[in-house]
């Protein structure tokens, strides 16, 4: 069995470069020199969706989408969305928003709970954070009539939907529609992405995603990932340049990445 399988070689210099290039950002990072992302517009959205909440005297929800920690491909987007929960909470009790954490799995709960008590206790409004209602934990099936129920009950004025989401962000949003609520949606998981962009007033479409999560919080290792990433999509473009010119020039590609 050879080490090296004919016609991989190409993907494992790539993924190398791709390691290398993490590597490097994140020992910057380390040192001080965390890299500067791209300032998306869902930083200035989020104060303007909670100033709208207190103007009007409604809530806003977080909502977090599914959180199931044992399920690998959700737990990206959760980590995002909890990234993001720390920086809207902060806003929520520094504006003095009505706010609002459902989560229907025990770890998200715990974990959203002290995010949240946290944030309003570093801006000194921790007589604002309700220990039974800000952060509530309503399990998985019947959490879904309990938001749907108060999301009319409260006249929610502001929600943002965070993370893994399936057919659940299409109900919850088509409710939050109808009750005339500003909405920023974010998910990774593709399936979805159509249906947020198309009901929410504000989107976030895949990896943009993590991109906000570690702009708002300013994490060195998910900054460096972002990085090293971008320079992997520079040299694939690149690929895709040189290769679109071999090809229209004639040139057989196939002979040539054998290896």
């Amino acid at each position: 069995m050879a080490i090296i399988v004919e016609g991989r070689l190409l993907g494992l210099i790539f993924l190398i470069i791709i390691t290398l290039a993490i590597l490097f950002f994140m020992q910057r990072a380390y040192n001080g020199k965390i890299p500067q992302l791209r300032r998306l517009p869902a930083v200035d959205v989020i104060p303007e969706i909670l100033g709208r909440c207190v103007e009007m005297g409604r809530p806003a929800w977080y909502l977090l989408g599914s959180v199931d920690f044992t399920i690998t491909i959700q737990l990206t987007a959760t980590i995002a969305a909890f990234q993001t929960l720390a920086y809207t909470a902060r806003l929520a009790a520094k504006l003095g928003a009505k706010f609002f954490v459902p989560a229907n799995y025990g770890l998200a709960y715990t974990m959203a709970y002290d995010i949240v008590e946290n944030a309003f206790r570093a801006e000194d409004k921790l007589d604002n954070f309700d220990p039974t209602e800000t952060v509530m934990y309503l399990p998985a099936g019947p959490d879904r009539m309990y938001i749907i129920n108060h999301m009319w009950e409260d006249q929610v004025a502001g929600v943002f939907m965070l993370g893994s989401w399936y057919h659940e962000a299409v109900i919850y949003s088509e409710v939050a529609a109808r009750e005339g609520a500003v909405m920023l949606g974010a998910t990774d998981t593709t399936h979805n992405i159509p249906f947020l962009v198309a009901i929410c007033d504000y989107s976030l479409i895949g990896e943009e995603l993590y991109a906000l999560g570690a702009y708002v919080s300013q994490d060195p290792t998910q900054s460096s990932s972002l990085a090293g990433q971008d320079i992997a999509k520079y040299i694939a473009i690149a690929f895709i340049i040189v290769g679109v010119i071999l090809a229209t020039a004639g040139v057989s590609l196939a002979s040539m990445f054998k290896w």
